[in-house]
């Protein structure tokens, strides 16, 4: 928790801008690119180099066996890339690793040892190839040999006086690391790079996708300055538009209590009518009017009515609403939903068959029961408004949302009013009954749900789907 603690407040110290931040990303990426790929390179190329000059410097070595053969030869000296010394004999090899030689150089049998600080890898390449080969070609694959071994070593060349020619290369034969192994530390180096770069790129835009949800979330503590002022913005927004909703909700209330009196007084007075038809018209216009004002201030003050979220079973609730529609003799009839289906079991028999489990744990949701209640009821209604039998079922058991799906075997809705069906106030026929409020309320509380409502055509009437979240309802 303390590395955490101290590696955020680290980070703290970088340019808290977007701005800044992008072009710093794509900086230390390229830098990091440049480090892994230059290094890699770098070992890469030493090692070939060290193969090609040493393949190349078997004149420079047998140009060192002439100046240190004889009695009166040299006893050290130094001939690029090569160093050597002469030395009498007591050659011992007690803690290196010896690979003993034959050297066969213009007709002359010499014997000879490679001796390593670690065992060789490929000890057998150190051996004469099987076709003749000139003194120069010999010493030059020789010494290439050496130093694929990737390891300290010396040359020791037995003479013929007793002496002991010991050559070295410091630049050549020394510790390096094979190529493979190269290659492999470098593709680990990208791969941390990418692992160390990835997730400062994601912290960029995580801040943003926490935002784009419809719930609100927590900054996280590295958020950039633009962030942090879309945060700010879109609460103020929210503050506003909440602010301006409850305006309405108020206004409409007061326009309500204001409307109801003279309605109120209205329907008092055609009571006088004498007329019996005309009584029923101005029964019938005043109802409409007290069923606009009371839909359309149930419609702005859906969202703040107060009720409890809680977990329930949907398919219980669809059960329960279909059943009281059944008591008062409509023709309104439940589904269910789809089976909750297990495989079956591999047993010494024989596979068993899949077992189907019905039960309303597979609807099993977090909401508002009543305020779905009620959206599915307008659904119903309507229905059974343009048709003579609605049908209910639930599908999407098991995954993150549910579907509730309402038809009926009514005329369905003309094509180019199917789009505005779920404005406010917008009737599929012109001339039906109703304000036009029922699918715009269903909608709202879809929409508190983390849902939709999606309404079509199909070949029997029209078919609506509920579509709602398992998850909690938006807060109000």
């Amino acid at each position: 928790m303390r590395l955490r603690s101290l590696l955020i407040q680290g980070l703290g110290q970088l340019p808290g801008s977007l701005a800044q931040r992008l072009p710093l990303l794509v900086a230390l990426s390229f830098v990091a690119g440049i480090v892994v790929a230059g290094w890699t390179s770098y070992r890469i190329f030493d090692r070939r180099s060290a193969l090609l000059i040493a393949e190349t410097s078997g004149p420079a070595m047998l140009q060192i066996l002439r100046q240190a053969s004889g009695p009166n030869g040299a006893t050290s000296g130094r001939l690029p890339p090569y160093e050597w010394q002469r030395t009498p004999s007591g050659f011992t090899a007690e803690a290196a690793h010896t690979v003993p030689l034959i050297l066969i150089l213009d007709g002359r049998r010499l014997r000879a040892a490679a001796v390593f600080d670690t065992p060789p890898k490929l000890p057998d390449i150190l051996r004469a190839a099987s076709e003749p080969q000139s003194p120069e070609r010999r010493l030059g694959d020789l010494s290439r040999a050496i130093t694929r071994q990737d390891s300290g070593a010396t040359l020791s060349l037995f003479q013929s006086d007793g002496t002991v020619l010991s050559i070295a290369a410091p630049s050549l034969w020394r510790p390096r690391l094979e190529e493979t192994k190269v290659a492999l530390i470098g593709l680990a180096g990208f791969l941390l790079g990418m692992a160390a770069i990835i997730p400062l790129a994601l912290n960029l835009a995580a801040p943003f996708r926490l935002l784009a949800r419809r719930d609100p979330a927590k900054l996280p503590p590295l958020a950039s300055s633009e962030a942090i002022q879309v945060r700010d913005r879109i609460d103020l927004l929210k503050e506003r538009f909440a602010e301006e909703q409850a305006q309405k909700v108020r206004g409409l209330a007061a326009i309500s209590h204001d409307l109801r009196t003279p309605v109120t007084r209205l329907r008092l007075r055609s009571e006088l009518l004498e007329d019996e038809e005309l009584h029923q018209r101005f029964s019938a216009d005043l109802d409409e009017i007290s069923g606009i004002i009371d839909g359309a201030l149930d419609l702005l003050s859906i969202r703040h009515q107060s009720e409890q979220s809680h977990q329930f079973a949907l398919s219980s609730l669809v059960e329960s609403l279909v059943d009281d529609y059944r008591d008062t003799g409509r023709a309104v009839r439940f589904l269910g939903q789809p089976p909750l289906r297990l495989p079956g079991v591999p047993t010494v028999f024989g596979r068993s068959a899949p077992v189907d489990i019905y039960t309303g744990g597979q609807s099993l949701m977090q909401g508002q029961p009543d305020k779905l209640r009620r959206a599915l009821s307008n659904l119903i209604d309507n229905g059974l408004t343009y048709g003579t039998e609605v049908s209910v079922s639930i599908s999407g058991a098991g995954s993150e949302a549910l579907d509730v799906i309402v038809e009926d075997d009514g005329p369905g809705i003309p094509p180019d009013r199917i789009a505005a069906m779920l404005r406010p106030f917008s009737r599929g026929h012109i001339g039906g009954g109703g304000v036009g409020l029922g699918l715009a309320i269903a909608q709202e509380i879809a929409e508190l749900h983390n849902g939709e409502l999606f309404v079509e055509n199909t070949r029997t009437g029209l078919k609506a789907t509920l579509r709602l979240m398992r998850g909690p309802v938006l807060p109000e």
